[in-house]
């Protein structure tokens, strides 16, 4: 991997002829990066980064929340549970390979539409390995001051600027997670403020403001050339939705990032208590860990991420 072409020598932007079609860019979290990334632990502060199942509330894009039954086991004292109607993506998420393609190339590593429906590209791939690493936290909400509710566009070159105001440089086989607001904005709304955002991402893009990362092509080249394993952002899509259809265009993050260099999208996750204690003792790096459930032919799955500094 570290004789790799950079981006601009890849054809069409894909790595497809480069990578393994079931964990792609995953392939950098090396068993050595890990043992070195497991160095980092100093304090043993852990830093779970999932929300709970049922945040967002109402869930977004359409999907349904999951019903919860309690029930006992026939024994005195012993009970049982079970989740019905349960989104993977519904909440704190990884994109996997299958849930977002190229409009007219297919999916990562030029798989249709029929083999993500024969199931023949999934996340139990990630599951198996597990995703272990040195993860980044770029804080860009802190250091660019972006209200969690605006249609910002969170470029390369903010980012390079605030990992310079942090002290931080990527690696490759990074983690890269980017705080960029919406998570915090989202906490403070009412439930009529969050049930309209809920009606807003059913197709309502313009009323569906974030701060995101994009272009997607250009993002693609800052995180290629770094040698990002993943990256994992606390808004709902990675993107901004400034300027896309969300029709599959490729320029869009999903697209460039996602499907032609098989580096996984990592949506919802919960980066503010990391931040907080980034800013206070200036260590932006930690061991960054992450099981996936093993869903045969999943196209996403709850990551059950934690940061440990």
């Amino acid at each position: 991997m570290a004789s790799r072409p950079k981006y601009a020598d890849l054809p069409n932007g894909s790595a497809w002829d480069l990578l393994d079609p079931a964990m792609g860019s995953l392939a950098l979290l090396t068993p050595a990066r890990v043992a070195a990334a497991a160095k980092l632990v100093q304090s043993g502060k852990r830093f779970p980064l999932d929300l709970m199942l049922d945040q967002p509330s109402p869930p977004l894009f359409g999907r349904e929340p999951y019903r919860h039954d309690l029930f006992p086991y026939g024994i005195p004292n012993v009970f049982d549970d079970k989740l019905d109607n349960f989104y993977p993506q519904g909440s704190t998420q990884w994109d996997g390979f299958g849930h977002f393609g190229h409009p007219q190339l297919g999916m990562f590593g030029g798989r249709s539409g029929d083999d993500i429906m024969n199931r023949s590209l999934g996340v139990e791939a990630w599951a198996q390995t597990g995703i272990a690493g040195r993860g980044v936290l770029l804080d860009a909400a802190r250091h660019l001051d972006i209200p969690g509710n605006e249609a910002f566009l969170i470029t390369p070159d903010h980012l390079a600027r605030v990992a310079e105001a942090q002290g931080v440089e990527l690696h490759e086989g990074d983690v890269l997670c980017v705080r960029v607001g919406w998570l915090a904005h989202y906490r403070t709304l009412d439930q009529a403020g969050r049930e309209e955002i809920s009606r807003a991402s059913q197709g309502e893009y313009d009323k569906f403001k974030m701060p995101g990362l994009g272009p997607g092509k250009a993002l693609a080249e800052y995180l290629w050339d770094h040698g990002v394993a993943a990256i994992a952002v606390d808004n709902p899509a990675v993107e901004s939705f400034v300027g896309v259809s969300l029709e599959g265009e490729p320029d869009m993050v999903h697209t460039a990032v996602l499907a032609m260099l098989g580096i996984p999208l990592g949506e919802f996750f919960d980066l503010d208590d990391l931040a907080e204690d980034c800013a206070a003792d200036g260590r932006y790096e930690f061991l960054f860990t992450s099981k996936p459930l093993g869903i045969p032919g999943g196209v996403g799955s709850p990551p059950n991420a934690m940061a440990i500094k």
